[in-house]
């Protein structure tokens, strides 16, 4: 009924390709600033040539197999810097809801990392990184242990996945 005439209609119209084109372009304005780089082979080669350090526990060893493939991505090549880790877990005690105890708890991991020059020993990039995980809600002892080192697992993944984030990151800053 408002749009009975085709001049309203042709109107009409316009005005929503006006609206639509006006809304492009503010978002093509709005990114015009940013600077989106990709991982390229330069950043790969770099990766590529960290000496990752063994960690003695089962965490360490996830965390660093984990690490590795992230870093190492078609072979390792000679090695010009030096990761070394450490990892530290706290567990807090268990979660009420309302009042009522569960056997819910709360797990987390935080890693300390230090990239340094192989040549020099001069320490290039160091940074600590966290995660957190939910456990529990289990009532057998073996449920609760196989639930606890389950999250210990996932923690020490999610960990070397955001560490090798990181070490992406820094050697991307380092080529600008």
């Amino acid at each position: 009924m408002w749009l009975s005439s085709p001049n309203d209609q042709n109107i009409c119209w316009c005005v929503i390709r006006l609206v639509g084109i006006a809304f492009f372009v503010l978002v093509l304005a709005a990114c015009s600033d940013m600077s989106i780089q990709q991982l390229g082979q330069e950043n790969q080669d770099s990766l590529k040539k960290i000496l990752v350090t063994d960690i003695k526990s089962r965490e360490g060893q996830i965390y660093t197999r984990e690490l590795r493939k992230k870093l190492h991505i078609g072979g390792k090549v000679s090695e010009a810097y030096l990761l070394n880790s450490t990892i530290k877990t706290t567990s807090s005690a268990t979660l009420s809801v309302q009042g009522a105890a569960s056997s819910l708890k709360k797990m987390s991991m935080t890693t300390t990392f230090e990239l340094s020059d192989l040549e020099t020993g001069k320490t290039l990039f160091a940074d600590s990184i966290s995660g957190d995980a939910t456990l529990g809600a289990v009532s057998s002892f073996y449920g609760q242990e196989k639930s606890e080192s389950h999250a210990r697992e996932r923690l020490a993944i999610l960990l070397a996945q955001r560490v090798g984030h990181r070490l992406q990151l820094y050697f991307l800053e380092q080529k600008q």
